[in-house]
């Protein structure tokens, strides 16, 4: 996939791999005010307050390794209350890319092509490097997707519990009622 042809995120940062020094390169990745509406409506949250990524990216030739964190303050909406209430996310990131060959790049647009997904799950093996792809990797898309991955997809407000209502806790089944009314036949 060419970098033209990737949808467009509300958070890029696009790096040259050539522009990484071996012995490392720093880099910060921060979203803008203007952003934060955009990224919070396709994380599903209810507000970005802030989000920042610091990265130490080195190379070694064709072949980069990245480590960081991602700092971000939030709010999501809590599943049981359904209140807006405040999070905060301090997540490790540690990747290797590789440059995507030929090969690589056919196979995920037939991938992305088919109908039917495959997956297959090899436990205990390193995670594949990630494509570097035309010499770009674009810092952005990787804070966004360790934000989202980071995120818990049922929220819970500190404190918030489901408690069933006093009315449906002592409330008969509807086959109870059904075999009620069978036996005074």
């Amino acid at each position: 996939m060419t970098v033209e042809h990737m949808p467009v995120l509300p958070l890029s940062h696009p790096i040259r791999v050539e522009t990484i020094r071996q012995r490392g390169t720093e880099v910060t990745v921060s979203a803008e005010p203007q952003q934060f509406a955009a990224i919070a409506a396709m994380l599903g949250l209810t507000s970005l307050e802030f989000l920042e990524a610091r990265y130490q990216l080195s190379r070694n030739g064709d072949r980069v390794k990245l480590e960081g964190r991602i700092a971000a303050r939030l709010h999501q909406t809590c599943i049981v209350t359904l209140d807006p209430f405040p999070v905060q996310l301090d997540v490790p990131v540690k990747l290797d890319f590789a440059p995507e060959t030929e090969d690589e790049a056919a196979s995920r647009r037939a991938e992305r092509d088919k109908a039917e997904i495959d997956i297959e799950v090899l436990l205990n093996e390193d995670d594949p490097p990630e494509p570097i792809v035309d010499g770009v990797i674009d810092l952005g898309r990787v804070t966004l997707e360790f934000a989202a991955l980071a995120l818990d997809p049922y929220p819970r407000k500190p404190g918030a519990s489901f408690e069933v209502p006093a009315e449906e806790a002592g409330a008969q089944s509807p086959f109870a009622a059904l075999a009620k009314l069978k036996r005074s036949d």
